[in-house]
């Protein structure tokens, strides 16, 4: 099982910060830093976080955890992506963790 990281690109969101906030509290999930002030987050793996890939396909695995401030970007690093979905979806992960083939 792997994982992958990269930036997550919103779509018709005002604020990340209060949406993944909001998210935690609501499904009791520990944040590890919250700065209102910067609107800064950083979390551990959220359960009930849904990921798609481009396609349109969910991704299966542990979960992902979210860090990132409003007023620059967020990170996501997703953990449990099976090697054959690393091979075809992250193959630039995979490359750089096992070497290129």
């Amino acid at each position: 099982m792997g994982v992958i990281h990269g930036k997550i690109n919103f779509e018709n969101v005002e604020s990340p910060y209060e949406l993944f906030r909001n998210h935690c509290k609501k499904h009791n999930v520990q944040i590890n830093d919250d700065e209102p002030k910067l609107r800064l987050i950083d979390t551990v793996v959220i359960p009930e976080l849904k990921v798609y890939l481009e396609n349109g396909t969910e991704l299966n695995g542990w979960g992902g955890a979210i860090t990132g401030m409003d007023n620059e970007e967020y990170e996501i690093q997703f953990g449990g992506i099976t090697s054959e979905l690393m091979q075809t979806e992250f193959k630039h992960h995979y490359d750089e963790y096992f070497g290129a083939e």
